[in-house]
Order: C-alpha cells, then structure tokens, then sequence
C-alpha cells in the first residue's frame, strides 16, 4: 500500500476519536492489523477499505490518495462501536433526530413529485 493511506488512516483515525482497537472493532479487524496498515507493512482487502471508509466518515478515494476531499459529500451512518445505534453525519456534522426527519420529509416529497411528472408524461 502507498505511504498516503497509512498516513490517512492515522490521521483520520485520530481526528475521529478511535484507537486502534476501538476502529478495529468497527471494522471487524485486530488493533495490530489496524498498526500494519497505518505503518504500511499490510494491506487492506478492498472490503475492509471499505469500511473503514465509512468507519471514518471519509471514502475510499480519499484514504487511498486518490482524491485530497477528506469528508463525505453525503449523509451517512458513521459506525461507532460503544453506541448502539448510528448516529448520522453530512460533511462531518452531526444531525439530530429533528434533521433527519426534514431530510427524510424533503426527500418524500421530492420522490412523489418525480412519480406524478413520470405518471403525467406516460398519460400524455
């Protein structure tokens, strides 16, 4: 694995509040799996970068270097092992059970509108 991912993920994996163990856990992997990848003496499965990814709020073209945009441009469920439910993020802020009920109310709209256009083309 390139020098940028382990540099990442250890970047990320501090700024998020995780210790290896903890991020390990999230994912499904020991701590010292967790410190080869940061010390790039191993490399993650592509289903692990995956989750780690989400793990860490981020995606996966930015851990592998691909792309310098650290946070997620979408809503997303950020997995923290101590909670028992996931809590959800847009750009890395954290929305309460208010906001995600506009969002979902927002999208509902969106969804029957596209549906009334589509029923009203096909009646044309």
């Amino acid at each position: 694995m390139t020098h940028p991912f382990g540099k990442r993920l250890k970047g990320l994996r501090k700024k998020r509040g995780f210790t290896m163990e903890k991020l390990g856990a999230a994912v499904g992997v020991a701590k010292t799996t967790i410190s080869g990848y940061e010390n790039g003496n191993r490399e993650p499965p592509l289903a692990v970068i995956a989750k780690l990814a989400h793990a860490l709020r981020t995606t996966a073209d930015y851990l592998l270097g691909i792309t310098d945009a650290e946070e997620q441009p979408f809503l997303s469920p950020a997995v923290d092992a101590s909670a028992g439910a996931p809590t959800f993020h847009w750009n890395g802020a954290e929305l309460d059970e208010q906001e995600l009920r506009t969002i979902c109310e927002f999208i509902e709209s969106i969804v029957a509108k596209n549906k009334r256009r589509t029923s009203e083309e096909r009646s044309s």
